[in-house]
Formats: structure tokens, C-alpha cells, sequence
């Protein structure tokens, strides 16, 4: 039986495809090994200007993590100059360049000393000395910061390897994030905050660590020039520490995402439950706090309003128990506890400024709306009916037209409308009297719905 070798239309396209992806993709031919290998070579040593450089940006970035800026905190990334000795490890590795990394080991301890000791001597004559929300942020490295970590890396390889250089490296700098972790390390090492060192001085090694792995990465990737070469089983062995020590750095970051990821689970989860079932009639949830202890969330509820039976409560903690198994409720509205009574009237005392100030506002919002209502009805008042001449000149054939307007009088409040009635002369074919006037200033001043509107009567002579 003979075989169909014509192929498939996916094959096609495929075939098609292939050769243009793959020169899309090249970047080989676009990499400068000699000139890739001399920049970073120069920029591993720290010594004169690199080192106040490194000085400076530390202060910079410890100012802005002090004060919680973070576009202070993206300035000093941008002029420091950690990089070069990181990269510097990663080439040396990729090359088979042991003394290029002794000295990129040697001068990113030192840079990284310097960094922390510079950091720790601003927080211990800093007067702020309270953890701000972007010191926190770089305690808890997780897998995140990894990835984070080994694409940039990956990206400041590539752009340092082209033959036509670009402005990659200081976005680079910003996404790796090297000085602030050093900077919060020098703050825990300042005030004794251990947590603070370890955490921080963690996330600088996995960022400084996955940035020289990118380095290597793609160093061998595109077969850049060896230094020397090394027996193959000898590098397999090299290879296979390196892959445990790597993985053995980044195994923590992984838990620490995991129980991020739980925590920002179960807070969802523990949130929704006090909104739908934390409910009794006359009793309103007044703060809610969820504090993780030991992993496991104890829940705050301070209710203020009708007392809640105790057998409510306990329907409450069973069912919050059933939907995060290690949850722990605590239910404030009595004061049976002394901490409970001090919270409750805490909140009482905010309660009622609120209240107060609430109505106080109505109050003022009512009287604005008075006043608005009264401007409207003098505006309303100040506008004449459009076709009142017209309704005049109906009132007797003698009258042959009127002027009208809206004048301000000192002895009114507002202003009053005035009327000039237009008549003929009183000849054989057209009779008028004083009745006929008094009853147009009669028939106006309902008109207008204004017994102050000034009537006047003017005889107009003919042309």
C-alpha cells in the first residue's frame, strides 16, 4: 500500500514560516563578543569614582525609601553602578575566566558592604526611623522576584552584546531592583531589625545571582571566545553545584509566594464572610482587622449598635472556621473585655463626631439649597412674559404699543416690573378715558402677579 507524501497544509505554512521566524529570532550574527567581553571587564572594578558614585546613589535610594518615594528610589537605581561586577561574575563563568570571577566576587562583596554600611550609617542619624511601606516591600522576595531577576538579566546581556549599543541597561537597573534591598538591609542592620536584613539581603542575592545566570545563559548561547578550556566532566560536575545551589536559593522564594498567595487568598475569603454573615438588625460592623499570626489569621470584628447573642457569635467562628480552617474570630461589642471597651468607645467618640459633622452638613446643604431656591424665584420674578406687549395692545384699540423692563428700587428687595402703556390721541374715530387706563393698570398688575408693578400711561402724538 503506497504512502500519501504530500504534506499537510499546517507542514506548509510551517515550511513557510520557519526560515522567517528563525532570521526574525537570530541574534548571533548581532553580537560584539570582544567589545561585550572588554565593557563589562571595565566595569567590574570599584575603586575611585565608582565607589562615591555607589556612595551616593545608596544615600539617594535610603532618602527615598525613608521618606517613601518612589521616584527618588528610581533615580538612585538609575545612576548606580552595581551591575558591572554582577555581569562581570556571569561572563566569567560563561568564559571560563577564573581570575574575572574572583574579581567580580571580590568587588560585588565589596560594593555590596559599602552599600549596606553607607545605608545603615543614614537610618542611625536619620530622624525617621519607622519601616515605611517600600522598606516592607523588599523583605519578602518571592518567586516573582525571581523571574523578575532572570529577565532582566536576560535583557542586559542581549542589549550590552549588540554591536550597536542601545539605552536598555538603565531600565535594567530599575526592573532588578539591586540598591533598594541593600539600602533596607542597611535600615534592619541600623535598628536591630533582623527580619529586615535577612529578608532584604535575600532578595539582593537572588536578583544578583539570576542576573549573572542570564549572563552565563546567553554568554554560552553565543559562544563567546573561551579563556580556557575545561575538562568536559569536570564542567558537568560544575554545572550540576551550580544547579543545586540555584535551585537551593530559589526554593524559598517559591514558599514565600505560596503563602503570599494563600494569605491573599484566605483574606478574600475572610472578607467576603464578615460582609455576607457578620449582620444583625440595629448592629452595624464598625472595623474589621485581619492580623496574621503564625500563619494563621486572627479576625477583629468591633460592632457597635444592638448587643448580638453570644449564640450568634459562636455561629459566626464555627462558620469562619469551616471556611478557612485556621481562622480565629474575635467578636467586640461588650465590656465584658478591657481592650473591647477601650476600642468600642474609641469608635463610639468617632461614631458621633461623624454624626455630628453629618449633620451639620445637612444642615448647611439645606440652607444652600434655600438660598438657591430664593435667588431662583427673584430670577424668576425678573423676567417679563414675552408676549405681554402684544396682550396689551389687545386690551383697547387706542393703544398702539408699550415699553417694559425690569427696574431695581430702593425700597424694594427686588426688582419690580415697569410698564409704559403707548396710546393714540383721543379723536372722532378713537375714544379713551382714565376708566380705560385704571383698568389696564388693573388687568397688569394680575398679569404680572405683582401689585407693586409701576403702570404708566403716555399719549403719543402721530408722526
Amino acid at each position: 500500500m503506497e504512502t500519501s507524501t504530500n504534506p499537510t497544509p499546517w507542514r506548509r505554512v510551517l515550511a513557510i514560516l520557519r526560515p522567517l521566524i528563525i532570521d526574525r529570532m537570530k541574534i548571533r550574527d548581532l553580537a560584539d563578543a570582544t567589545a561585550t567581553i572588554e565593557g563589562i571587564k571595565k566595569d567590574i572594578e570599584f575603586r575611585g569614582f565608582n565607589v562615591w558614585i555607589l556612595v551616593f546613589s545608596i544615600v539617594i535610594a535610603s532618602i527615598g525609601l525613608n521618606v517613601d518615594s518612589t521616584a527618588v528610589v528610581i533615580g538612585a537605581m538609575l545612576i548606580s553602578p552595581l551591575m558591572g561586577p554582577i555581569m562581570g561574575f556571569g561572563l566569567g563563568i560563561g568564559i571560563n575566566d577564573a581570575g574575572t570571577v574572583r574579581k567580580s566576587l571580590v568587588n560585588t562583596g565589596v560594593a555590596a558592604g559599602i552599600a549596606i554600611l553607607s545605608s545603615a550609617l543614614y537610618f542611625l542619624i536619620s530622624p525617621i526611623d519607622e519601616a515605611g511601606s517600600e522598606l516592607f516591600a523588599r523583605t519578602n522576595p518571592t518567586f516573582l522576584d525571581v523571574l523578575v531577576a532572570l529577565f532582566g538579566g536576560l535583557t542586559g546581556i542581549l542589549a550590552g552584546s549588540r554591536k550597536e549599543k542601545s539605552n536598555v541597561i538603565p531600565g535594567v537597573a530599575i526592573a532588578t531592583a539591586l540598591m533598594p534591598p541593600l539600602c533596607t538591609a542597611g535600615f534592619g542592620l541600623a535598628n536591630g531589625e533582623w527580619e529586615y536584613f535577612f529578608g532584604a539581603f535575600y532578595l539582593f542575592l537572588i536578583n544578583a545571582i539570576l542576573i549573572a545566570t542570564a549572563t552565563t545563559l546567553v554568554v554560552r548561547y553565543l559562544n563567546f571566545p573561551k579563556a580556557t578550556q575545561v575538562d568536559p566532566e569536570r564542567e558537568r560536575r560544575y554545572k550540576r553545584y551550580f544547579g543545586i545551589a540555584l535551585l537551593a536559593l530559589i526554593i524559598p522564594s517559591g514558599w514565600i509566594f505560596y503563602k503570599t498567595v494563600s494569605e491573599t487568598v484566605d483574606t478574600t475569603r475572610i472578607k467576603n464572610f464578615v460582609e455576607e454573615y457578620a449582620k444583625y438588625p440595629g448592629t452595624e460592623v464598625v472595623k474589621s482587622d485581619i492580623i496574621w499570626t503564625n500563619g494563621s489569621p486572627h479576625v477583629h470584628v468591633v460592632l457597635l449598635g444592638e448587643f448580638v447573642p453570644e449564640s450568634l457569635v459562636a455561629q459566626w467562628k464555627e462558620g469562619l472556621e469551616q471556611e478557612v480552617s485556621n481562622a480565629v474570630l474575635y467578636v467586640v461589642q461588650n465590656t465584658k473585655d478591657i481592650d473591647g471597651l477601650e476600642e468600642m468607645t474609641r469608635l463610639i467618640d468617632l461614631y458621633s463626631d461623624g454624626r455630628a459633622t453629618l449633620a451639620a452638613r445637612d444642615a448647611e446643604i439645606a440652607q444652600l439649597r434655600g438660598e438657591l431656591e430664593s435667588v431662583s424665584n427673584r430670577l424668576a420674578t425678573m423676567e417679563l412674559p414675552g408676549t405681554l406687549g402684544a396682550e396689551i395692545q389687545l386690551q383697547h384699540s387706542a393703544v398702539i404699543g408699550a415699553r417694559m423692563g425690569m427696574i431695581q428700587s430702593t425700597r424694594a428687595e427686588s426688582a419690580l416690573p415697569q410698564v409704559e402703556v403707548l396710546w393714540m390721541p383721543p379723536d372722532d374715530s378713537v375714544d379713551w378715558s382714565a376708566v380705560d387706563q385704571a383698568r389696564i393698570d388693573a388687568w397688569l398688575r394680575v398679569r404680572l402677579a405683582n401689585e407693586a408693578a409701576e403702570v404708566n400711561h403716555i399719549v403719543v402724538a402721530p408722526l
